[in-house]
């Protein structure tokens, strides 16, 4: 162990992400405790992944990740070959996901006003709606099982034909036959709420420590008692684990027990800046496209297991651009500005990893979050402080807890958590 031990906080948060960065934001916002942040940017971080989408019943039912893809192709194979057309499946995730996404989700007009008043950061939160646009009937059969799946939320969903459609977003292709319209589906600037986090909390007090890399994490027992990072030994009574892509590894060090959480790769394209050309942000079978309060067009994503591979690859690429360029017709005459990679941190269930960790003291999860990290992360900042504090919890976190793991549906022990590749924390 270092023998640098002047550093002692009540918490140190390990990620600087748009997750670590909302806990340390909720966290340091009564400013009575002495909190930490180190993070050490490598290539590949989540929010490089995001188009800022606050997607919360979008991203609950699948739009985006490829399953409207897979459900689109077995339609038409079905069709063709004259077999029972099967039914569609959406991707609906259960509903304490839904619940934790809409409470989100509701969090950000409030947290929006909250850090332009008291630390002057605009995240650049829009009201756009999410449109999913109908090519065909297969997407129409998709559009209708999606509706059937949330009788509850159907005030929040509105059905748009051809005509309206047209005259709502003019620039979408015209041969589409209409969209389903998602009303509470809004966006933001992915990289500016990360850096709004950030700077309240700096304001609040809390020390960040970036471009500060842990290399190790020093216990008493089963206790956690600091971090030993590149820059010298950090004390703490509670270590969060936000580590993204890289929090098994943390909660290796720090636990023994290695997260079920692994890199998803997304590949992302952004246009130069155009003129206004979007109303609201759009999901197709093929892609996503938001344009940003700058006018540039994102276009993304793709969603592969490639481990940490954070490369650009030209197939991907070429299908994300088809399908932009297959819902609006413009695009094709127009520069493309950048490409990148992002990690999303994957869990085998796709829901976040929350909460403290069996027979270790001074530990709390904060990780997992694949494609919805933007989204939730006021939730998950505000649920991470009440749970620290004891306080009453808005909602019961059970469901995201560690132990899900532990046991499989007829109650017997699996193994989780085998990394495949040694790799350095974040």
């Amino acid at each position: 162990m270092s023998t640098n031990m002047n550093k002692k906080y009540d918490i140190v948060i390990a990620g600087g992400g748009v997750i670590g960065a909302s806990c340390a934001y909720f966290l340091s916002k009564q400013k009575d405790l002495k909190i930490a942040l180190v993070d050490l940017k490598k290539p590949g971080n989540a929010s490089r992944a995001s188009a800022g989408g606050l997607w919360a019943i979008g991203e609950s039912v699948g739009l985006g990740c490829g399953v409207i893809f897979f459900n689109r192709m077995t339609m038409q194979q079905a069709d063709a070959t004259g077999e029972d057309l099967p039914p569609m499946r959406p991707h609906v995730l259960p509903d304490y996901f839904f619940e934790f996404a809409l409470k989100s989700n509701a969090m950000y007009p409030g947290l929006w006003q909250e850090l332009k008043d008291n630390h002057g950061v605009d995240f650049k939160f829009e009201k756009t709606g999410l449109k999913y646009v109908m090519y065909d009937e297969y997407d129409k059969m998709y559009a209708d099982s999606i509706v059937d799946h949330i009788p509850g939320l159907i005030d929040q969903v509105s059905w748009l034909s051809a005509e309206e459609l047209a005259e709502d977003e003019p620039y979408i292709n015209k041969k589409s036959i209409g969209a389903l319209e998602f009303k509470c589906d809004h966006q933001v600037n992915p990289y500016r709420l990360n850096e709004a986090y950030l700077e309240g909390a700096r304001q609040n007090g809390v020390d960040l420590f970036l471009e500060t890399e842990v290399l190790s994490i020093e216990k008493q027992g089963n206790k956690v008692i600091g971090v030993e990072t590149d820059a010298g030994f950090i004390g703490c009574e509670t270590l969060i684990n936000a580590a993204g892509s890289w929090a098994a590894q943390l909660s290796k060090m720090a636990t023994g027990i290695e997260l079920p959480v692994y890199p998803v790769k997304g590949q992302i394209i952004l246009s130069e800046r155009l003129p206004k050309i979007l109303k609201g942000c759009v999901s197709t079978t093929d892609c996503y496209i938001a344009q940003k309060d700058n006018g540039e067009v994102l276009i993304g994503s793709t969603t592969e297991e490639k481990g940490f591979d954070t490369t650009n690859t030209l197939p991907e690429l070429k299908e994300l651009v088809n399908g932009a360029v297959k819902c609006i017709p413009m695009l094709n005459d127009l520069n493309i500005k950048r490409c990148w990679a992002g990690l999303r941190p994957g869990t085998p269930d796709e829901f976040p990893i929350l909460g403290e960790m069996p027979g270790v003291e001074g530990y709390i999860n904060a990780c997992g979050h694949f494609r919805t990290g933007i989204l939730t992360s006021a939730i998950t900042g505000k649920l991470i402080n009440d749970l620290y504090r004891g306080l009453p919890l808005d909602m019961d976190i059970t469901p995201f807890k560690y132990d899900r793991f532990l046991k499989s549906t007829d109650n017997e022990s699996i193994k989780v958590g085998e990394a495949d590749q040694e790799v350095e924390i974040a």
